[in-house]
């Protein structure tokens, strides 16, 4: 009697065991087989089994971005399909593919219940756009700048200082998923800087192309001493400090702070100063306060850089101050 139990028991392990294989051997997979900055494919393996029905859907990974609904919606495709490709991506974006199938039972001859597999893929890196000059921290000599972000990617960026001969004065340590980075600078002086993305799929490294370069110079100080005066005419003049490279300065005014500032002279890179007559068709007046910034341009490619605005110099009674004015 024992003999019988040992023996029935052995055959149910075996039943067991021998059905655990063929779960690990038949079990459909799908993986990802290419992949393009904007697209990607699915490998579809059956592993010996009949597919009846197989359909697919794809969103972005991280959901908040999914906020119009899926890259796309559930479509079926062809049961015998051994690939898919999804177009139309982003670069160095990860996404979740979803994928239902069902299939027919080599016993039965019957259609199973549906699977799901859940398979992330992810966009090689494209080339970097929206490179800018963000800030430039004129007393504490530090450059920082931004771009777009690929959410799939770490970022590498080399910045250089330009001149008869462009040279290279710093760079990533390491690649960072920041999309920003900062270098030390000279004020007056122009730099450019260039970033790539990085990305890391299957344990294989991608790097996307080198950004257009960016020319990233500092907003042009109204000088401390006579840097606004208006004299008994009612003109005011403005002098600042020049930049090296740039093609053209502009003077704006206002009687507000924050607000109302009007450009009212734009001036060739080789002038460091503007006599202005009016503001909104009225002279200037000596006891009267006034707000000034400068704007530096430089044309590169058809592209305009700019050195932006933060601070303004503030005229009171003939008297200046230097105001951190703007973000």
């Amino acid at each position: 009697m024992k003999t019988k139990k040992k023996l029935f028991v052995s055959l149910v392990l075996g039943m067991l065991i021998t059905m655990s294989s063929y779960v690990a051997v038949f079990a459909a997979t799908f993986t990802q087989g290419a992949q393009t900055s904007n697209s990607v494919t699915i490998a579809i393996d059956p592993a010996g089994d009949q597919m009846a029905s197989l359909s697919v859907s794809l969103e972005r990974y991280y959901s908040s971005e999914n906020a119009n609904g899926p890259v796309l919606a559930e479509t079926a495709i062809a049961a015998n399909s051994t690939s898919y490709t999804f177009g139309n991506l982003l670069p160095g974006t990860k996404y979740t593919a979803k994928i239902k199938y069902t299939t027919i039972s080599r016993y039965t001859g019957r259609e199973s219940t549906p699977y799901s597999r859940t398979v992330y893929l992810t966009t090689l890196p494209g080339k970097v756009s929206g490179l800018h000059q963000a800030k430039w921290w004129y007393w504490n000599h530090d450059c920082d700048f931004e771009w777009d972000k690929q959410d799939a990617c770490k970022y590498e960026w080399v910045a250089y200082q330009k001149g008869k001969k462009s040279k290279q004065i710093a760079k990533s340590t390491t690649p960072t998923y920041s999309n920003s980075g900062r270098f030390k600078v000279k004020n007056n002086k122009m730099y450019t800087a260039k970033v790539r993305a990085v990305a890391t799929i299957d344990n294989m490294t991608y790097y996307g192309d080198w950004s257009d370069e960016v020319y990233m110079f500092t907003q042009p100080m109204v000088l401390d001493k006579g840097g606004i005066t208006i004299d008994g005419s009612g003109k005011m003049t403005v002098k600042w400090e020049k930049i090296d490279g740039v093609d053209s300065y502009e003077v704006y005014v206002s009687t507000k702070e924050k607000t109302g500032y009007k450009k009212v002279a734009k001036v060739k890179s080789s002038k460091g100063y503007a006599t202005i007559k009016k503001l909104k068709k009225k002279k200037f007046k000596y006891n009267k306060t006034y707000y000034v910034y400068i704007v530096a341009k430089k044309k590169v490619k058809g592209k305009i850089c700019t050195s932006g605005r933060h601070y303004t110099k503030m005229y009171k009674k003939g008297s200046l101050t230097t105001r951190w004015t703007f973000d």
